[in-house]
C-alpha cells in the first residue's frame, strides 16, 4: 500500500480542535445518545498490511452493543486476541478505508465475537477510521429462518406437485408457480399473471360455480374455497382440478385484498371414481344397467309418468332355450349371446329407454311415454331382429337363437314398478307357453 497523503483537518473531522466548542457539544451529545455503536480508531499496518487498530473513542452504545468495556487506548488484539487471525476480512476493510479508500457499508459475521455486524466505515484522516455499527445477529437468524422456511416451502411445492397461486385482488395480478401451468400443459413463460387466464382455462360448464365459490369466500359468506371442477388442457383434453384457497389478507374495512390457494390434479381419481360408479350401476358382462340401478331408474320414470300423466310400458325379455346354448357351445358362447342381446336391444330402442339385466338370461326394458300398442310394436321389432341375428363363432360356425317377450303398461296411478314387472312376467310366460319366439301383452 502507498501511504495516504496528509490533508488539513476538515469540519467533519473528529479531532477536538477542528470544531467550535458549541459544535463539539452538539456532536458529543449526539454520539453519547446515538443507539448505534461508534468507534474512532487508528489503524496499524505491518509490511503495508492491516494488522491491528487502536481505540481512540467509543460511545456508550459501543459498550451496550458489544459488551466490551475499557477499550480506550487498547488495541483490538488486546481486547479480542483472536480477531486479527480469525477475522482478516474485517481488518482488510478497515485497513482499506483508513488508507484513504472510499466509505464502505457491509454486513459481516465476526467469528471471534460470534456476532453479525452491520457496519458503515469512513476515513476522517489518514490511517484512521470511524465505524458506525449495529449488532444484527437476531435479524440474521430471523432471515436464515425465513430462508429455511422458503426453502422448505419450495421443496414441498416441488415434491407435492401442487400448483400454487397468489392473487392480489386489488391489482388483479396473480403469481403462480411453474407446476400450476404444467398441470395444464403450459410452460411457466406461457402463463399470464391474471385471474382472467384462470377463468379462460376453466371448463365453460363449471366456470360460474367456480367463481361463485371464490366470491363466497371473498365476501365473507364462506371461510374457504374448496371445489372440484374441470379445466382445459393445452392439448384440448379435460383435467379435473381440486382447487382450495382462503383469503389471507383483508384491509381495515374487512375487504379482501389477497387470496392464496393450490391446484391438485385429480383426473385419475375422478376417472377411477366414475369407473367405480359405473361398475356399481352396470352389469359387468353386458354393459347394461344391473338389477339394482335399473329399479332405481324405473322408479324415477314411474314418478315422472305419474306427475305428468304420461304412459309407461315395461318389457320382460328371456332368451329361449338358453341352457341348451350353454350346454352345446359352452358358457363363453353363452356370454357372447347375452352381449348380443344387449347390443341388439340398444340398437333397437331409443336413447331414453332403460335397459337392464335382471339376472341370468332375463332382461327388462322400461319405455317412457310409450303406451301398450307402441310397446308391442317395439317388442316385435326386437324379437324379429334377434331371430334374424347370426352370432359368428370360431371355425366359421354361427349361433342363432330366439327370444320371448312379455309386455305390460301402466293402467292407473296405483301401478308401481313391481306390478308392471309382475304383469310383464306373466305375459312372458304366456309367450313361452305359446311356443316361444313371440311377444305377448298383459291383458
Amino acid at each position: 500500500m502507498t501511504a495516504p497523503a496528509e490533508r488539513a483537518p476538515s469540519p467533519t473531522d473528529l479531532a477536538p480542535d477542528a470544531r467550535p466548542p458549541e459544535v463539539r457539544a452538539v456532536l458529543d451529545g449526539l454520539l453519547e445518545h446515538l443507539l448505534n455503536g461508534v468507534a474512532y480508531c487508528r489503524m496499524e499496518y505491518t509490511d503495508g498490511q492491516p494488522s491491528d487498530f487502536l481505540f481512540l473513542y467509543t460511545n456508550p452504545a459501543f459498550h451496550t452493543q458489544t459488551g466490551l468495556d475499557g477499550v480506550y487506548g487498547q488495541r483490538i488484539s488486546q481486547i479480542v486476541p483472536a480477531l486479527p487471525q480469525t477475522d482478516t476480512a474485517l481488518l482488510n476493510i478497515f485497513g482499506r478505508v483508513a488508507w484513504g479508500g472510499p466509505p464502505e457499508t457491509f454486513e459481516l459475521f465476526i467469528k471471534s465475537m460470534a456476532q453479525w455486524f452491520s457496519v458503515s466505515v469512513y476515513c476522517p484522516q489518514p490511517k484512521h477510521f470511524v465505524a458506525l455499527f449495529d449488532v444484527v445477529t437476531e435479524r440474521k437468524k430471523a432471515e436464515a429462518t425465513l430462508e429455511d422456511r422458503a426453502r422448505q416451502l419450495r421443496f414441498v411445492q416441488e415434491g407435492s406437485e401442487l400448483g400454487f397461486w397468489d392473487w392480489d385482488i386489488a391489482t388483479g395480478k396473480v403469481e403462480r408457480n411453474p407446476q400450476w401451468g404444467h398441470i395444464l400443459g403450459y410452460t411457466f413463460d406461457e402463463l399470464q399473471h391474471t385471474a382472467q387466464q384462470w377463468a379462460d382455462f376453466v371448463h365453460p360448464n363449471d366456470r360460474e360455480r367456480a367463481w361463485a365459490s371464490i366470491f363466497d369466500v371473498i365476501e365473507g359468506r364462506s371461510k374457504s374455497h374448496k371445489l372440484e371442477y374441470r379445466m382445459l388442457h393445452k392439448d384440448g383434453s379435460i383435467r379435473w382440478i381440486l382447487d382450495q384457497a382462503k383469503v389471507m389478507q383483508r384491509d381495515e374495512h374487512g375487504k379482501a385484498t389477497r387470496m392464496c390457494g393450490t391446484h391438485t390434479e385429480i383426473t385419475e381419481h375422478k376417472l377411477l371414481e366414475e369407473e367405480l360408479r359405473r361398475q356399481a350401476h352396470v352389469d359387468y358382462l353386458t354393459g347394461v344397467y344391473n338389477r339394482r340401478h335399473f329399479m332405481e331408474r324405473a322408479e324415477q320414470e314411474l314418478s315422472r309418468a305419474h306427475r305428468y300423466g304420461k304412459p309407461l310400458s315395461m318389457l320382460m325379455l328371456d332368451i329361449d332355450h338358453f341352457k341348451l346354448i350353454n350346454d352345446r357351445y359352452g358358457h363363453k358362447v353363452g356370454d357372447t349371446v347375452l352381449k348380443a342381446v344387449a347390443d341388439l336391444s340398444h340398437a333397437t330402442f331409443r336413447d331414453v329407454d332403460i335397459l337392464g339385466r335382471l339376472g341370468g338370461e332375463e332382461f327388462a326394458v322400461l319405455l317412457p311415454e310409450t303406451d301398450q300398442p307402441a310397446a308391442l310394436d317395439a317388442a316385435e321389432r326386437l324379437r324379429e331382429t334377434i331371430a334374424n341375428a347370426r352370432i359368428p363363432l370360431t371355425g366359421g360356425e354361427h349361433v342363432t337363437f330366439s327370444m320371448s317377450i312379455g309386455v305390460s303398461s301402466m293402467g292407473s296411478v296405483e301401478d308401481h314398478i313391481d306390478s308392471l314387472l309382475n304383469r310383464a312376467d306373466k305375459a312372458l310366460y304366456e309367450a313361452k307357453d305359446g311356443g316361444r319366439n313371440r311377444v305377448c301383452g298383459a291383458g
